[in-house]
């Protein structure tokens, strides 16, 4: 992706502000139990964002190396369930909230199993399963699945592991409880050296959102494309992890957050919405439950900013909403132009992108959607958002769209939304944005007249636009009349009428009888034609030197479609009957020549459009 899009993209500027506000808040301590955790500095704050779709962003402290402390805990779970399978796993540690604090010595009563695996009895019962290979022992095979899931080589803090070691006496209390029931089959000291060790292996902010991706992209990473959890563990591990994940606070995090998640007292936090984004934050101090306190509140904010509660989106985004894209170079609007003008749309009509999609529109793939706009921006000037197919929009996306609108103002090009009627929370957004903040997107009631109105201001930009006034008044160049003599044309002239149209009336209506075309002198009309949902289409717009009617030449007796003057418009009427039979003959000729280049026109739109 490319970098420059990243850097503009919406969610990269609401980061940079949530950063900026949360640098604010107070409150909270750096952990102190471990007495080589207190030299963090608690003006720290890094947050950081990866998508399933493998982009990355970062703000703040994103690279300040930490301790990764209890958040190891998901990881070990996954590797005992890949390691020893789940019925060996779940009949030594529950999967149930213990409603106590991390470091509690919750076992049940009889069989002395741990309650759950994020809490240290369970996470020590769980470090215990993992196993050695031939020429690895356990801890280098922790590391090595450390790297899968954040990309990256890892290492210890020894420091840090020191510190642990030597002041972790009620963590040996507790391996010792689970020997002595049988739930770790090591020596005590051994399994807690292994613990001690994953616990204190340095991490970023960066590498939590990249462990979270995987999590969220079904334990693959998405950036590396490495797997890094077998796919059938990933939900075991994120269900444990949104009942448990947070110690004595995880039903006040799930009800308010809706994510799951998983804290270490080192200052971190990692989240994972499924199916769209692993999240990272790191701020050192903490609150009387053990978890970051400005990571808590970055959460809260994400969550309830863009409405990404598990049980709001509780669906998968990794699939595409863009049906298809494409420009006006190729494909153009239904306005009817003339030679000088469609030469020139030939080749700067690329500068009009029009964006299909389809589907409901969520964070995840309304992200990566920003993204690819964005870098378009380097190409073209007019970007149009063709809503039609879309069924729902989230308020994260409606949030990111509006970023859209935002950073294409500051660039000085336009941006178009059509069709989005039936999405009312989008439309009334956008309505509000305009009023408040003015960032220069438009909307129109289709697509076909976006890109009209794109084509024409590329024309008026080439000072095309006044040029085609005068052509009308020349028949020498309506495609009718080509071919003609002089006298032809005197004949033809004489055989009609001006005739003058205020905007808005209708000059031709669908079922009247045909017995008239009409040559456009000065003005704009449309045609229109009406569809079985009652609702009018736009045909085509024409212009001076355009003709309309013409197809009741070859004997149609009824008009097809209404044909509404779209501004001032003057017409040169002309009956049927009062045309000489050479005149006639040669306007057939000319007419099939022309629709028959218009079908393999058409022709090629549909095999492109499928």
């Amino acid at each position: 992706m490319n970098r420059q899009a990243l850097a503009f993209s919406p969610v990269q500027r609401y980061l940079e502000q949530l950063h900026e506000e949360l640098l604010e808040t107070t409150g909270g301590e750096v952990a102190s139990y471990i007495p080589e955790l207190t030299h963090a500095d608690p003006a720290w704050l890094g947050i950081a964002l990866v998508t399933v779709d493998g982009h990355v962003y970062q703000v703040g402290d994103s690279r300040q190396p930490f301790t990764i402390q209890s958040i190891s805990k998901t990881i070990t779970y996954g590797l005992a369930l890949e390691d020893r399978g789940l019925d060996h796993v779940v009949s030594r540690v529950g999967v149930e909230p213990s409603g106590e604090a991390f470091n509690s010595i919750s076992l049940e009563p009889e069989t002395g199993r741990p309650l759950n695996p994020m809490i240290n009895a369970g996470a020590i019962a769980t470090t215990g399963m993992v196993e050695a290979r031939p020429g690895e022992d356990p801890m280098s095979r922790i590391l090595q699945t450390f790297a899968r899931y954040t990309g990256r080589p890892m290492e210890l803090d020894e420091q840090v592991y020191r510190s642990e070691s030597e002041t972790g006496h009620r963590n040996r209390a507790i391996a010792h409880l689970l020997y002595g029931h049988g739930i770790v089959d090591r020596a005590p000291e051994e399994v807690l050296d292994l613990y001690f060790r994953q616990c204190s292996i340095l991490v970023n902010a960066r590498d939590l959102a990249a462990m979270g991706a995987c999590l969220a992209n079904n334990g693959v990473n998405p950036v590396t494309g490495v797997v890094a959890l077998k796919s059938r563990h990933v939900e075991k591990v994120l269900s444990v992890m949104s009942t448990c994940g947070m110690y004595d606070f995880s039903g006040g995090w799930i009800f308010n957050v809706g994510m799951p998640a998983k804290s270490g007292v080192g200052g971190g936090i990692m989240a994972v919405l499924p199916g769209q984004f692993g999240l990272g934050v790191f701020s050192p101090a903490l609150d009387e439950k053990g978890n970051s306190v400005r990571g808590i509140q970055a959460c809260k904010r994400l969550s309830s900013d863009f409405g990404l509660h598990l049980f709001n989106v509780a669906r998968s985004t990794s699939s595409s909403v863009l049906r298809r894209v494409y420009d006006s170079a190729k494909f153009a609007s239904r306005r009817r132009r003339n030679a000088n003008e469609l030469e020139l749309l030939a080749t700067q009509g690329r500068r009009v992108r029009i964006y299909e999609l389809q589907g409901e529109l969520l964070f995840g793939n309304t992200e990566s959607l920003t993204l690819d706009m964005l870098a378009a921006l380097s190409e073209a000037d007019f970007l149009v958002i063709d809503l039609r197919r879309v069924i729902a929009c989230d308020m994260a996306s409606i949030l990111l769209l509006s970023g859209l609108c935002e950073r294409v103002a500051a660039q000085g090009r336009a941006l178009f939304f059509t069709d989005c009627t039936q999405l009312y929370r989008l439309k009334k957004h956008l309505q509000l944005l305009t009023l408040t903040q003015q960032p220069g997107w438009l909307y129109f009631e289709d697509t076909d007249h976006a890109v009209e109105w794109c084509e024409n201001r590329l024309l008026a930009a080439a000072d095309l636009a006044p040029a085609v006034e005068p052509v009308g008044t020349d028949l020498c160049r309506q495609y009718l009349c080509a071919g003609m003599t002089p006298e032809e044309i005197q004949s033809l002239r004489g055989a009609g009428q001006d005739r003058r149209f205020p905007a808005g009336t209708r000059i031709v209506r669908a079922g009247d009888d045909a017995d008239s075309l009409y040559f456009i002198l000065s003005g704009q009309v449309e045609v229109l034609v009406n569809t079985e949902a009652g609702h009018q289409l736009r045909v085509t717009t024409l212009g001076p030197g355009t003709v309309f009617g013409e197809v009741a030449l070859v004997g149609r007796k009824r008009r097809t479609a209404d044909v509404v003057a779209a501004t001032d418009a003057v017409c040169l009427e002309v009956r049927f009957d009062m045309l000489p039979d050479a005149v006639r003959t040669r306007m057939l000729m000319n007419m099939a020549g022309y629709f028959a280049n218009k079908i393999e026109q058409d022709t090629e739109l549909m095999q492109h459009l499928g």
